[in-house]
């Protein structure tokens, strides 16, 4: 009786991890209004299944829990979110082959987004030739649809709006027309960007607690290449001198790398309200008042860049 009680504990453990993986990926199909955000992160729970099965088992435990969900999206016609969810499934396996060779949280961060960028291009690009349109310029199309909309709605007797505020929406309507289609390829690398850094911190952090040991170290060690520095300061080089097509590329560099620099910044940040022993509390507002505020996400990028030169986090990795 006891053998068969263990038997039957270490079957419910990885039958568990394989439910869990099959429910994370069949939720955002069942009801996307309510769990469409949960698509973004579905890489944490591919690597950390990755991390505890092992290369073999792990690939086995995720390709069945994919096949429950699959069958789930199927039965309440939601295909097409399941298999868009599938594009963090790449993700996932490369976060984990990177994390399990020793590379850094810089070299895998890049690979993610080496393969979730490719990912994404080819989902799209056959979702687009299957459905006959071009997804690059129907978004284009929608997002000059609804500032439109939000134009005539504001200056609509409905509205209740002065004047004033209508002129002053107008002018930043027609700004931001403009300026989107210009912008839009930077604006969707960021998203790329920021996707793969936040699917990083939480299976870092996850794997941590389920395994023992944090793929990457503690965030506040997590470190860009010193070399990376020049291409934010070629970028606003390329942005107050060029015209045309390549001023629009330097912006687009500019977005990107001012992105991974807010990272690295936040991650000294981290660091010296460690060293300082800072409250979680007090912890806590300041994160809040610097992520939300625009001006708190210039001054942590400016931060991070600032640590390439004076290495603020030595006494922390001297104590690490």
């Amino acid at each position: 009786m006891g053998n068969s009680g263990v038997g039957l504990k270490q079957l419910s453990v990885p039958s568990g991890r394989i439910l869990l993986l099959g429910l994370l990926f069949f939720m955002p199909a069942a009801s996307p209004s309510f769990f469409g955000w949960l698509t973004g992160l579905l890489a944490v729970p591919v690597c950390c299944l990755l991390a505890l099965g092992g290369d073999d088992t792990g690939k086995k435990q995720v390709a069945i829990g994919l096949l429950v969900a699959g069958l789930g999206a199927l039965l309440v016609r939601q295909v097409e979110m399941f298999l868009f969810s599938l594009t963090f499934v790449p993700l996932g396996f490369a976060l984990f082959k990177s994390a399990h060779a020793g590379e850094s949280a810089a070299k895998s961060g890049a690979k993610g987004l080496a393969v979730l960028g490719l990912t994404w291009l080819l989902f799209w690009g056959i979702y687009g030739g299957i459905a006959g349109i071009n997804p690059y310029s129907h978004l284009l199309a929608v997002l000059d649809l609804g500032l439109q909309q939000t134009l005539e709605l504001s200056a609509s007797k409905e509205a209740g709006l002065s004047p004033e505020m209508v002129l002053g929406l107008n002018q930043a309507t027609t700004a931001m027309r403009e300026t989107i289609p210009g912008l839009l390829p930077g604006l969707l690398l960021s998203m790329v960007t920021i996707t793969v850094w936040i699917n990083m911190v939480l299976a870092n952090g996850l794997a941590g607690r389920l395994t023992g040991t944090t793929p990457w170290g503690p965030y506040a060690t997590w470190k860009l290449p010193e070399h990376l520095v020049w291409l934010p300061i070629v970028a606003i080089a390329v942005v107050l001198f060029g015209d045309g097509w390549l001023k629009d590329a330097g912006a687009w560099l500019l977005m990107t790398t001012g992105w991974l620099y807010f990272f690295q910044g936040l991650a000294v940040f981290i660091a010296l309200l460690e060293r300082w022993r800072v409250p979680p509390l007090v912890r806590m507002i300041l994160y809040v008042v610097f992520i939300l505020q625009s001006y708190g996400l210039l001054l942590l990028a400016v931060l991070g860049l600032i640590d390439v030169w004076f290495n603020l986090r030595k006494q922390h990795e001297n104590n690490a």
